[in-house]
C-alpha cells in the first residue's frame, strides 16, 4: 500500500476547510478533477472511506474529520518549515558564535553586531573574549563558527589569513600640551610617564622596537594588561600610553583623546575558520560587518576619510603642529 503524499495531504486538507471540491481547487489554483484524483488516492493510501459523495458534493465521513486533526499540524508544520527557510534565506534566523582578543571583543564587536541583530530576534548570538593565544584552542574545539586573532597559526585544521591591520595611537589626557598636535612622535613622548600595556601583550615588542628605531629608550612608568586600563590611568592625570587605535571606538573616556603616531605601529589580526567547515551566509555577514567597522576606525583616525579631527570628540582640540 502506498503511503499517502504532501499533494495528497494539502488537497485534503484544503477540501476539508473550503468545504467543497471546486472551492478547495480554486484555492489551489488546480483543475476540480486533479483535485478529485488526489483526494481518491488520499483514500486509497489510508485504507479509509473519508468521503460521501451525493449529487456531486463530496461530505467528511466521522473519520475524516478525526484524520484533519493530525493533517492540519502537518501543514502547520510545513508552514513553520517554509518560514524557516525564509527566515534563514533572508538572515533572520539563526545562530553565530564568535572568538577574539579583548581589544576586540570588549566593545567594537558588541556594538555593530548589536546594531546588526538588533531587529533580528530569533539570531542567536555566542560571543567569547580569549587573549590571541587562545583564540586558536577555542577555534580547534569548534566553540566558535570564527576567530579573530593577533596570532596566526599553521593548524591545518584551521584556514588562516589576514583579517585588518591595526594602528597603535597615543591616548593622552584632554589637557596635556601634546593633546593640541594632530599627530604625536615618540620623541615628544619619551619624556613623559608611560603607561604600557604589559610585557606579555603582543603589542610590547613593537612599542619597544619604535622607540630604538627612534634612538630612544622605552621607560614605563607603569604597566597593565588591559588597555581600558591603561586609558583610565591616562584619565586620572598618570601619564600617557600607547594603545590599539579599537580601544578609541566609541570609547568612555571623557578626558582622553587619542591621536596617530609619526612613527607608524601596526598589528595584523587574523581571522581563522574551520578548515572543515563552510561558514552561514549570517557569519559572513556579521564577519564583514565587523572588518568594514575596523577600516572605518582607521581611516578616521588618520584622516584618510577627510574627516576634520576637530570634529571628532575622540580628536577634539587638535592642531597640526
Amino acid at each position: 500500500m502506498a503511503k499517502p503524499n504532501i499533494r495528497q495531504v494539502e488537497a485534503f486538507n484544503a477540501v476539508m476547510k473550503a468545504g467543497s471540491v471546486t472551492k478547495a481547487a480554486e484555492g489551489l489554483f488546480v483543475s476540480q478533477p486533479a483535485v478529485s484524483k488526489l483526494l481518491h488516492a488520499f483514500e486509497v493510501a489510508c485504507d479509509l472511506p473519508l468521503f460521501t459523495r451525493t449529487k456531486g458534493r463530496v461530505v467528511p465521513t466521522p473519520e475524516a474529520r478525526q484524520l484533519f486533526v493530525e493533517t492540519s499540524k502537518l501543514e502547520q508544520g510545513l508552514t513553520r518549515v517554509h518560514e524557516a527557510a525564509r527566515a534563514i534565506r533572508e538572515l533572520q534566523r539563526g545562530e553565530i558564535s564568535i572568538v577574539a582578543f579583548p581589544a576586540m571583543s570588549m566593545r567594537l564587536i558588541p556594538r555593530k553586531v548589536g546594531e546588526l541583530l538588533c531587529d533580528r530576534p530569533d539570531v542567536l548570538l555566542s560571543l567569547f573574549t580569549r587573549t590571541s593565544r587562545s583564540v586558536e584552542n577555542s577555534m580547534i574545539t569548534r566553540a566558535a563558527d570564527f576567530g579573530i586573532s593577533l596570532v596566526p597559526t599553521s593548524n591545518p585544521a584551521l584556514h588562516c589569513e589576514p583579517f585588518s591591520n591595526i594602528s597603535m595611537i597615543c591616548a593622552l589626557r584632554r589637557e596635556h600640551p601634546l593633546a593640541r598636535k594632530a599627530a604625536i612622535s615618540l620623541e615628544s613622548i619619551a619624556g613623559e610617564r608611560l603607561v604600557a600595556l604589559g610585557r606579555d601583550d603582543l603589542s610590547y615588542p613593537l612599542i619597544d622596537e619604535a622607540f630604538q628605531r627612534a634612538g630612544l629608550a622605552m621607560r614605563p612608568a607603569a604597566e597593565v594588561q588591559m588597555a581600558d586600563a591603561a586609558c583610565s590611568m591616562v584619565a586620572s592625570g598618570c601619564g600617557v600610553a600607547i594603545v590599539p587605535s579599537l580601544v578609541s571606538f566609541e570609547a568612555d573616556f571623557p578626558d582622553v583623546v587619542f591621536r596617530p603616531l609619526t612613527e607608524p605601529i601596526a598589528m595584523t589580526t587574523w581571522l581563522l575558520t574551520s578548515t572543515y567547515q563552510e561558514l552561514s551566509q549570517l557569519a559572513l555577514e556579521l564577519m564583514d560587518e565587523i572588518r568594514g567597522a575596523v577600516e572605518e576606525l582607521e581611516a578616521e583616525l588618520h584622516g584618510t576619510l577627510g574627516c576634520d579631527p576637530a570634529a571628532d570628540s575622540r580628536f577634539a582640540g587638535a592642531a597640526h603642529p
